[in-house]
C-alpha cells in the first residue's frame, strides 16, 4: 500500500511540519518522535493501519502509575498501541478510564485524530521548569511499563502554538535512556501474538 493512504488514515497530517524548528531549538528538543493519535476502537485502528502497510503494533491495556492531572493524582488505565510507518512512531490511545484528557478529543464519528507530538528527551525534570516558565503550563504526568521499557511522561498545554499537546517522554530500557525502536516495538508485537498473552 503507498505510504499516501497511511497519512490520509491518520488524518493527513505532514508531520514533518507540525512543530516549527524555531520552537524546537528554543527549548533544545528533537524532533518529535511520536505521533499520538486517540480513537474510540483501537484494534480496529490497528487492523486498518497494518493493513496499509505499519508495522504490527504492541497493543495493551495498562496502569499509568503516577498519573497526576491539574495536580490531582488518579488511578487510571489506558488502552495504548504503539507501530510504525516508516522511521514515525505512532501511538493509538483510546478513552482510558478515570480521565477524559484522550476521550474529549475523539471526534463524534470515532476517527482518528492527533492529540500530541511526543518528543523523547533526558532532561524532563529541567523541561518540567523552561516549558511552564515560557507559558505552556504543565498539564499531566504519569507513567507505564510494558516489560522492560519504561516511560515518564509529562503533557503541556501547546494548544495555543501548535494545536495540539506536546508530551515529553523519558524513556527507560533496562534502566538507561534508550527510546524504543521500531525494531524493539516490532519484536515486542511479535511476541505478544506469538505467545497469545493478554492484553491486559
Amino acid at each position: 500500500m503507498s505510504r499516501d493512504q497511511i497519512v490520509q488514515r491518520l488524518g493527513g497530517k505532514d508531520f514533518d511540519n507540525l512543530v516549527d524548528q524555531f520552537f524546537l531549538r528554543k527549548f533544545g528538543l528533537s524532533k518529535p518522535a511520536q505521533y499520538g493519535m486517540v480513537c474510540a476502537d483501537v484494534a480496529a485502528e490497528i487492523k486498518a493501519l497494518e493493513a496499509l502497510g505499519c508495522t504490527p503494533f504492541i497493543h495493551v491495556n495498562i496502569a499509568a502509575p503516577g498519573w497526576t492531572e491539574q495536580g490531582e493524582a488518579r488511578k487510571v488505565r489506558l488502552e495504548m498501541a504503539m507501530g510504525y510507518t516508516g522511521d514515525e512512531q505512532i501511538e493509538l490511545l483510546g478513552p482510558g478510564e478515570n480521565t477524559d484528557f484522550y476521550r474529549d478529543k475523539i471526534p463524534a464519528d470515532g476517527a482518528l485524530t492527533l492529540h500530541h507530538v511526543c518528543c523523547m528527551e533526558n532532561n524532563l525534570d529541567e523541561l518540567k521548569l523552561s516549558l511552564p516558565a515560557a507559558g505552556y503550563p504543565l498539564y499531566l504526568e504519569g507513567g507505564v511499563n510494558i516489560g522492560v521499557l519504561s516511560a515518564h511522561f509529562a503533557y503541556f498545554d501547546t494548544r495555543d502554538k501548535l494545536g495540539f499537546w506536546l508530551e515529553i517522554g523519558q524513556y527507560r530500557l533496562l534502566g538507561k535512556h534508550r527510546p524504543p525502536t521500531e525494531k524493539l516495538i516490532s519484536r515486542l508485537a511479535g511476541w505478544q501474538r506469538r505467545f497469545g498473552k493478554s492484553r491486559d
